[in-house]
């Protein structure tokens, strides 16, 4: 993903609703769970890892943090595995 696609993605995520969840992650075991997790429920979802161009710090300055796996779906941000996993049982 280039600079500029990272902005299209950060452009299109404000105020619009998502026709699919977006899962940032860093290929640490929790991220890799996270993927799975989201698979075995069925969710659809972009995968985007945080650490090509310097994602990372993007994350910091729309989200508030670094920590992955981030999910972002609608108006809804989660952090980490623990929470992720905790609202895929009300999805």
């Amino acid at each position: 993903m280039s600079y500029s696609e990272s902005f299209k993605l950060k452009l299109s995520m404000r105020g619009v609703r998502l026709k699919e969840a977006i899962l940032f992650v860093d290929g640490s075991e929790e991220s890799k769970m996270a993927v799975e997790e989201l698979r075995r429920k069925g969710v659809k979802f972009r995968e985007i890892d945080v650490r090509d161009n310097g994602l990372r710090g993007w994350l910091l300055f729309e989200y508030g943090t670094t920590r992955v796996p981030l999910l972002v779906s609608g108006n809804r941000v989660l952090v980490g595995l623990e929470e992720i996993v905790k609202a895929l049982k009300s999805w």
